[in-house]
């Protein structure tokens, strides 16, 4: 007598039914990875849009701050006998610390690029990276022999390399060291 083996094997039915779970759990696994990348690019592009704004608010604020006040009878570096500083609303005029006359603006580069530039006794810096564009920028100054000096300043950053990234509109108001008498 021949003995009888039982044979197991998949139907294709089985086979069929596992690939199309596995190809569920595979397309739902790339897409959540897609999210995180996408996600992370998008986080990394607002953290460098901010650092770049920030580090022309830290340069700005020292400056400002340590503005001196003109004594003399005369205007000096743009900045009027008695006033610490001047200002047109587009451009910043004061004399720092140093003695140097610094001037801010907003300068279109090469590129098309509006950038915040620095101008100190005419070497001139920009601010703020290419991958940075600044509208809207305007300066408030509140300088009289009566009040402590203040300027205000108002600009809105937006990211040359990440459309999607909001745009940011930034105020900060800074006051000199050198207080009314």
């Amino acid at each position: 007598m021949t003995g009888t083996i039982k044979k197991s094997a998949f139907t294709l039915l089985e086979v069929i039914v596992s690939v199309a779970i596995f190809a569920v759990i595979v397309l739902a696994a790339s897409q959540i990875f897609q999210s995180v990348v996408s996600s992370q690019v998008k986080n990394f592009s607002a953290i460098a849009l901010q650092d770049d704004v920030k580090y022309f608010l830290e340069v700005f604020t020292r400056e400002v701050q340590g503005a001196i006040k003109n004594t003399t009878g005369g205007a000096v570096c743009g900045v009027a006998a008695g006033a610490t500083y001047n200002s047109d609303g587009v451009t910043l005029y004061f004399q720092n610390k140093l003695g140097q006359c610094v001037i801010y603006y907003t300068a279109v580069d090469a590129a098309g690029i509006t950038r915040l530039t620095l101008d100190r006794d005419g070497v001139i810096f920009y601010m703020n990276s290419d991958k940075v564009d600044i509208q809207n920028f305007k300066f408030v100054v509140a300088d009289s022999a009566t009040i402590q000096p203040l300027v205000t300043i108002n600009f809105t950053v937006e990211s040359n390399v990440n459309s999607t990234l909001p745009a940011l509109n930034i105020q900060t108001s800074v006051s000199s060291g050198w207080y009314a008498q």
